[in-house]
Order: C-alpha cells, then structure tokens, then sequence
C-alpha cells in the first residue's frame, strides 16, 4: 500500500478527525449563509414541470405532487 508513514499514527488520526470537525463546522456555517440568501432573496423562478429554480440564489422547489 502507498501509504505516508508517520512516527505516531494515534496523533496523526486525532489531528485528522480534529480536521473533520473544524470542516463539518464550517459546512454548517456556510449552509446557514445560503439559507439566510434564499430566505431574503425576491426570486425569479424558472420552471420546469416538476421544479421551479430561483435563477438569483439557486433555491429550488418541487412543483411534482
């Protein structure tokens, strides 16, 4: 296998999933922004049959019942 070695593969695992958990957190920072775009944002559709897009903040709703 074509794998790094490292000294201590315990911390190296640590810092990687310190990592993940800094990147999950931005994830849900940056999720929050965009629904706060979407929820002020006065839409200009564009529809299909089953789905309207906003073509300003790319919210998208089904029209499929």
């Amino acid at each position: 296998m074509d794998q790094t070695s490292t000294d201590e593969p315990l911390s190296h695992v640590l810092k990687l999933k310190n990592e993940i958990v800094k990147l999950n957190h931005r994830v849900i920072q940056l999720e929050k922004e965009v629904k706060s775009i979407q929820e002020n944002c006065r839409h200009v559709f564009y529809e299909t049959n089953v789905t309207r897009s906003c073509i300003k903040c790319h919210y998208v709703e089904s029209t499929y019942y």
